[in-house]
């Protein structure tokens, strides 16, 4: 028994594909199903040579394994129509709305996002910004309406939409 390098057993094994496709084809009889299992077979006889496990014969081995891959049952495969609903929500939408408002944000001046941050992350009152900021009411309010109305335009989102509502808050003080 040998134990071969993937250098040197790499063309081997490539050269033994055709003989494989053929193989896989009598025995699935579905030409996407052969090629699944040529793949399936491929890699399993990779991974144990990269192991270094001792393979005497490879063409052999391969068509060993390939056989062995077409009796096992398979999986039942269900169409993405028929699939179950995750059963928590996914993360990556809530994921990227964070990621294009953060961006939003940063394109916004200086005012008017220290503000918009300010207002939402504290829940502080225009009044208690006001002071904060040394500004007068009126310019906190209108810098907070100028930098939500540029955030919905630059976030694409409605005027009157349910996260414009969140953006809008009605705080007189």
């Amino acid at each position: 028994m040998t134990h071969p390098s993937l250098s040197g057993s790499a063309p081997e094994l490539v050269a033994l594909i055709p003989d494989l496709r053929r193989l896989a084809r009598r025995l699935t009889r579905d030409p996407a199903t052969a090629e699944d299992l040529v793949q399936e077979a491929l890699l399993r006889v990779w991974t144990q040579m990269g192991r270094h496990a001792a393979i005497a014969d490879l063409k052999p081995y391969l068509m060993t394994a390939a056989r062995n891959l077409a009796r096992r049952p398979r999986r039942a495969e269900l169409a993405l129509s028929d699939a179950p609903e995750p059963s928590a929500p996914p993360e990556a939408p809530g994921r990227l709305a964070l990621r294009d408002v953060v961006g939003a944000l940063a394109r916004l001046p200086q005012a008017e996002a220290r503000l918009i941050l300010r207002h939402v992350a504290g829940e502080e009152s225009y009044a208690d910004i006001a002071a904060a900021e040394d500004l007068p009411i009126g310019t906190v309010m209108s810098r907070l309406a100028r930098g939500r109305a540029r955030l919905r335009q630059d976030c694409g989102l409605p005027e009157n939409g349910p996260v414009a509502a969140f953006m809008i808050c009605e705080d007189i003080a």
